[in-house]
């Protein structure tokens, strides 16, 4: 029983391959700095394209307004536009009425957006935001 325990387990064992190494210079892309105002049912885009492997740093806070950051979420071309067209998408990260947000997702190749909102029906509000990219480039 010993031997055929042990023989399972030589079967088992695959060789691991390193990953690939990727070369470049760590590079960061600012995408977004500063402070956002937002009137009643609008939102705020930030539209950018990732390169295999890069990390997204996305923040945002309430700088004014009744507290709160009505939602917020991080998606890929095709979902943000199945969302901006009122259908159902796959939102990452999706958080609402928060009074702060932060992702740090690492990325495949492609096109993003990280999106917040007030969705309030009266009333605006201003956030402040700090959204860039780090990956090697």
């Amino acid at each position: 029983m010993i031997i055929l325990f042990a023989a399972i387990l030589g079967c088992k064992k695959e060789e691991e391959q390193p990953p690939p190494q990727q070369s470049g210079t760590p590079t960061s892309i600012d995408l977004y700095h500063g402070t956002v105002s937002l009137g009643p049912s609008s939102y705020f885009w930030i539209k950018f394209e990732a390169y295999e492997g890069d990390t997204l740093y996305f923040e945002a806070r309430v700088k004014t307004g009744d507290g709160d950051i009505s939602y917020a979420f991080w998606a890929d071309s095709v979902n943000y536009a199945k969302w901006d067209n009122g259908g159902s998408a796959q939102l990452n990260g999706y958080v609402e009425a928060v009074p702060n947000v932060s992702y740090s997702p690492v990325l495949t190749k492609g096109v993003y957006y990280v999106v917040i909102g007030n969705s309030a029906l009266i009333s605006s509000k201003t956030y402040w935001v700090r959204s860039y990219l780090r990956g090697l480039r």
